[in-house]
C-alpha cells in the first residue's frame, strides 16, 4: 500500500533543474590605465587643495583671533606693538603647518613620514645648489620688485605690509626668528615636504609646476606671487634633485634673512639711504655671481642636473601614461585646488585696493 500511494502521488520528475532568475546588477565599466591614473591623480590634489586651504586658513584665523583678543585686552602699546605682532606671526605659522598636516594625516590616512622623500646629501652637492637657488632668488626679487615699482601706473598698490621696524637686539632676534627661520621651515614642510612629494609620484615636472604655482598664489599680493612662484620653481627642482628638502629650507632661510638684514640697515643702523643701496647691490652681485659659478659647477658635475623629465623609469611608466597638460587640467580643476585658488585670488584683489579705499568702502558698506 505504502509503495502504491508514492507511485501514484510523487510529481512527475521532467529531469530538469528548477530555474531561478538571477538579480540585474550593472557592470561598471572597466577604466583604462590612463584613465585610473587620472582619477587618482584628482583625488590626490583634492585632498592636497583642502590641505593648503587649511593652512592658509589656520594661519589667518591664528592672526586675527589673537589680534583681536591682545586689542580686547588693551595690552598691546605702540613700544610693544612689533613684539606682539611678531609673535603672532610665529604661533600662525607653526599652528599652520601643524593643523594642516594633521588634517592631511586624517583625510589620507597615510604616515607623514611617507611623503618626506630623504636622502643624503654631502656639502659638494648642497652648497652649490644653495648658491645656485640664492643667485636665482637675487634676480627674481629684482624683477619683482620692478613689478612692484611699476603697478602704479594702474593706480593700485600693494597694501599688505612685509617689514616690520625693529630697534632693540631681542627684537631683531624675534625679528628673525619670526620671519626668517621658522616660515622656512613651515613652508618647505607643507609645500614641499608634502604637496610636492606626493605629486612626485605624476611625474617630477608636473610636481614642480604645481607646487610652485600654489606656493606662489598663497602669498597674496602681486609683487610676493611672482616671485613665490619663481622662488617655489627653484625650491621643489632642487628638491627633487637632491631627493631631500634640506636644500629649499636652507634657501628659504637665506632669502628670509637677507630682506631681514636689509630691512634692518635700512631702518636701524644710522646709514645713509646711498650706503644701504650700496650694501644691498653688493649682496645680489655677490649671490649671482657665485650663483653663476654653482651652475657651471653642477653643469660640468652633473650633464642632467638641469634636465627634469616627468616620467620615472618605473616597470610600467605609469608616470607617463598622461601629458604634461593633462596632468596639470586635472590638479587645477580639482575641487580643493580651485577652492584655494578661489579664496589666494580674492585675497590678492584685495591686497591691490588702496588703504584709504578698503577703508572708504568699509564705512559704506557698514553705514
Amino acid at each position: 500500500m505504502q509503495n502504491y500511494y508514492y507511485q501514484n502521488n510523487t510529481p512527475p520528475y521532467n529531469g530538469q533543474q528548477p530555474q531561478y532568475q538571477m538579480p540585474y546588477f550593472p557592470i561598471k565599466p572597466q577604466l583604462t590605465p590612463k584613465q585610473a591614473q587620472r582619477r587618482t591623480l584628482r583625488k590626490e590634489s583634492n585632498k592636497l587643495g583642502f590641505f593648503i586651504l587649511i593652512y592658509f586658513v589656520v594661519m589667518i584665523q591664528i592672526s586675527s583671533i589673537a589680534s583681536s583678543t591682545l586689542n580686547e585686552m588693551r595690552i598691546v602699546t605702540k613700544e610693544n606693538q612689533t613684539v606682539f605682532v611678531m609673535l603672532i606671526q610665529l604661533i600662525a605659522s607653526l599652528g599652520s603647518v601643524l593643523a594642516a598636516t594633521l588634517f592631511y594625516r586624517l583625510i589620507s590616512r597615510r604616515r607623514l613620514s611617507e611623503s618626506f622623500v630623504k636622502s643624503r646629501l654631502n656639502a659638494d652637492m648642497l652648497i652649490p645648489m644653495v648658491l645656485l637657488g640664492m643667485g636665482a632668488a637675487m634676480m627674481a626679487n629684482q624683477l619683482a620688485a620692478m613689478f612692484d615699482n611699476n603697478i602704479s601706473l594702474f593706480r593700485l598698490e600693494n597694501s599688505a605690509s612685509m617689514s616690520e621696524s625693529t630697534h632693540t637686539v631681542p627684537e631683531i632676534l624675534l625679528y628673525v626668528l619670526s620671519t626668517a627661520i621658522v616660515p622656512a621651515f613651515a613652508e618647505e614642510l607643507a609645500f614641499r615636504g608634502v604637496f610636492m612629494n606626493v605629486l612626485r609620484r605624476f611625474g617630477d615636472a608636473f610636481a614642480i609646476i604645481a607646487s610652485g604655482v600654489v606656493f606662489g598664489a598663497m602669498h597674496g599680493n602681486t609683487t610676493q606671487i611672482i616671485f613665490a612662484f619663481t622662488l617655489g620653481l627653484i625650491f621643489a627642482y632642487v628638491d627633487c634633485k637632491a631627493n631631500s628638502i634640506i636644500p629649499s629650507i636652507i634657501i628659504h632661510f637665506f632669502n628670509n634673512f637677507y630682506a631681514v638684514v636689509t630691512d634692518i640697515l635700512g631702518s636701524n643702523s644710522g646709514l645713509d639711504n646711498g650706503t644701504v643701496t650700496a650694501i644691498r647691490i653688493g649682496i645680489i652681485i655677490m649671490f649671482c655671481f657665485t650663483g653663476l659659478l654653482s651652475y657651471i659647477y653642477l653643469s660640468k658635475r652633473d650633464k642632467n642636473f638641469f634636465k627634469v623629465t616627468d616620467t620615472k623609469p618605473d616597470a610600467d611608466n605609469s608616470s607617463g601614461l598622461l601629458s604634461l597638460k593633462e596632468k596639470n587640467i586635472a590638479c587645477f580643476t580639482s575641487v580643493g585646488v580651485i577652492i584655494s585658488l578661489a579664496v589666494f585670488s580674492a585675497e590678492m584683489i584685495l591686497n591691490l585696493i588702496p588703504q584709504d579705499v578698503q577703508q572708504e568702502i568699509v564705512r559704506s558698506v557698514g553705514g
